[in-house]
């Protein structure tokens, strides 16, 4: 696997404002230390070897910020947006057919 691209801080804030703008909520942030953290947690690797693939390191953007809870509001939209943007990114796509159960998903964790 090509090293993927990475989202960096200024990009997870960005998905959280627009998140917020669409479905409302409170804008400010809990921890930001707690984003930085989740920013970099997809990265993580061993010997020069990422551990996680693709899917995984989107899955970590998902995991990090819904468990971390570094927003006030808007952390599981921000998590599911962080992930789809990653994923979009590195030239993959969410067939729109399935928001619901992506929803659920995220609810569900």
């Amino acid at each position: 696997m090509s090293d993927p691209r990475f989202l960096t801080l200024d990009d997870v804030l960005f998905i959280h404002e627009q998140e917020i703008k669409t479905a409302g909520g409170e804008p400010n942030i809990r921890e930001k230390e707690g984003i930085k953290a989740c920013v970099e947690a997809p990265k993580a690797s061993f010997g020069g070897e990422y551990l996680h693939d693709i899917f995984g390191m989107a899955a970590a953007y998902i995991s990090c910020i819904t468990v971390r809870h570094p927003f006030v509001d808007g952390n599981k939209r921000t998590a599911l947006a962080s992930a789809l943007t990653f994923q979009y990114i590195n030239g993959y796509t969410i067939e729109e057919s399935h928001d619901l159960e992506l929803a659920d998903l995220i609810i569900d964790f």
